[in-house]
Order: structure tokens, then sequence, then C-alpha cells
């Protein structure tokens, strides 16, 4: 196993929508409606759609309804 294999998610600096849904115990959907209203910020990747720690961290901060 590689040292990345090892780490843990509260070690990492951004996650996917599947695994913030995942954390929070929310559906994707609910992820990407956030993503869509601008009440969740992310960064993009290529192709991919990474929410870093910071964006997550606002979003539970401000006691917005998810």
């Amino acid at each position: 196993m590689t040292a990345l294999e090892h780490e843990q998610p509260a070690d990492r600096l951004a996650y996917s929508v599947q695994e913030v849904a995942q954390a929070l115990g929310v559906s994707r959907d609910m992820i990407n409606d956030l993503l869509r209203t601008g009440r969740l910020g992310s960064i993009k990747v290529g192709r991919r759609r990474l929410i870093s720690r910071k964006h997550l961290e606002r979003l539970l901060e401000s006691g917005a309804d998810l």
C-alpha cells in the first residue's frame, strides 16, 4: 500500500462531490444543488469538481440548511 492509501479523509485538502455527500449524510444531488446555487464553493481540476476543506467549513459555519 502507498502512503496515499493510508491517508485519513480529514488529512486531505479537497474532496469529491461523492465524498462530501457521504461525509454529510446527504445525496450527491443535494451537494450539486449547493454548488449550482453558490452556497458551496469548489474548484475544477480537469474534469473533476473538488470541494476544498475550507469551502466545506464555510458551508458548515454558515449554518445553511442542508
